[in-house]
């Protein structure tokens, strides 16, 4: 009386950008309204969906830079960083389903694995002095930017910040994510009620139940936009949504 049916399946997509036309050292693309701060390039030998963000000044030890009569830092509009790959390593879905004497049972866990971000939304919650970090910052007496440098006023050096989006090379995370996406419990009713002719099953349906893991604070499978290319950009995204429903399913 017992069955159970898994399946699993397994993508992952690997380019290189072998040429690009002779004039062009590079090429930017993706977010306009971000230019100043964030953008998408094809770069020779890099991969479409590479991204590079702006960061701080440093000097030329490679160190950041403090003014030692103001003890704040600068950004640096000029510097162009890398900042990783939207894109994901792979991608794997994991189906099962259980089923005994009518009753039935469906789990489908999927993961993200690999893949950056950049939370600008974190940004200006800084700036705001509305963030979890930055009442840590207030906490401890100070931002830590290196292993040993400190600014001691966290409200200056996020306002150095500009507008909160000058220094996002300090917004990067990791979109790497593991969750249950669907959990269905059904019952099929018994076709002697329907003079064996009809079959029904009635089930309860939830969908984006349980994050298991995710460093990022944003869900990396939303997107800020509709545009072609905002993948993996926080700017003040709607919360991602955990939903319960009913359905009814007929067989002739």
């Amino acid at each position: 009386d017992f069955t159970w049916k898994t399946s699993m399946n397994f993508s992952a997509n690997k380019n290189k950008i072998v040429e690009l036309h002779e004039e062009l050292k590079e090429f930017a693309y993706g977010p306009t309204s971000f230019s100043s701060s964030y953008a998408m390039k094809l770069v020779k030998g890099g991969s479409i969906g590479d991204f590079y963000v702006t960061g701080l000044k440093t000097d030329d030890q490679g160190r950041i830079y403090v003014d030692p009569n103001t003890n704040t830092v600068t950004t640096d509009p000029n510097t162009w960083l890398y900042g990783g790959n939207t894109e994901a390593r792979f991608r794997l879905g994991w189906n099962n389903r259980f089923s005994y004497k009518g009753v039935n049972l469906g789990v489908l866990f999927d993961a993200r694995i690999g893949g950056q971000g950049v939370s600008a939304t974190q940004a200006l919650m800084d700036r705001w002095g509305a963030s979890q970090d930055s009442a840590d910052a207030r906490e401890n007496g100070g931002v830590w930017i290196s292993e040993d440098q400190k600014v001691p006023d966290a409200r200056v050096f996020y306002a150095n910040n500009g507008n909160g989006l000058s220094m996002l090379s300090h917004y990067v995370y990791s979109m790497t994510n593991v969750r249950l996406r669907e959990l269905t419990l059904g019952y099929d009713l018994p076709s002697r009620w329907f003079n064996d002719k009809i079959g029904m099953t009635v089930s309860l349906v939830g969908r984006n139940l349980w994050m298991l893991y995710n460093k990022a604070p944003f869900d990396p499978e939303i997107t800020a936009s509709t545009g072609t290319y905002y993948q993996g950009l926080d700017y003040f995204m709607q919360p991602s949504a955990r939903t319960i429903g009913f359905s009814v399913r007929l067989q002739f």
